[in-house]
């Protein structure tokens, strides 16, 4: 009887350590940590209210477009970390001097278009701040004014 009582004990004991590890089978495995999310780091100006906001993931990361437009019929968007051509047949219209010492493309004109972009080497890049229903002159005021562009 002391082998049949002895015997039940180890069963239970058993038992009990198994139910206190979890179970026996494999450890769980740690989900991977989500992508960064791109941040446009683009300050609207006065005026300009927030349309939209829009998400990419990639494998890398997500990517950002920031939508904004006033009461004039003008819009910005600004983009990081989304692939594109943008300003693609835009003419090439110089450079301009960043916040922070980096240089960007100007691209623009035709239809009051105007692109700048630029990479901060980064899985961010490239960075595009496009703007609709600007003259050359009044969409570097509005990038002067919201301290991406240094004059």
């Amino acid at each position: 009887m002391t082998t049949t009582r002895n015997a039940a004990l180890f069963v239970s004991s058993v038992l009990a350590l198994a139910a206190c590890a979890g179970g026996a089978g494999p450890a769980p495995e740690a989900s991977p940590p989500a992508p960064p999310v791109c941040d446009a780091r683009f300050a609207p100006p006065p005026g300009f209210e927030p349309t939209e906001t829009f998400k990419e993931e990639y494998p890398d990361r997500i990517g950002v477009r920031l939508g904004y437009a006033d009461g004039e019929g003008r819009e910005l968007h600004a983009f990081a970390g989304i692939p594109g051509e943008f300003g693609e047949g835009l003419p090439d219209a110089g450079t301009v001097t960043l916040a922070g010492g980096r240089t960007g493309r100007l691209s623009g004109g035709p239809n009051e278009v105007w692109v700048v972009s630029w990479e901060e080497d980064g899985p961010c890049d490239p960075r595009v701040v496009l703007g609709s229903g600007f003259d050359r002159r009044a969409f570097l005021a509005i990038l002067e004014g919201s301290g991406l562009v240094v004059s």
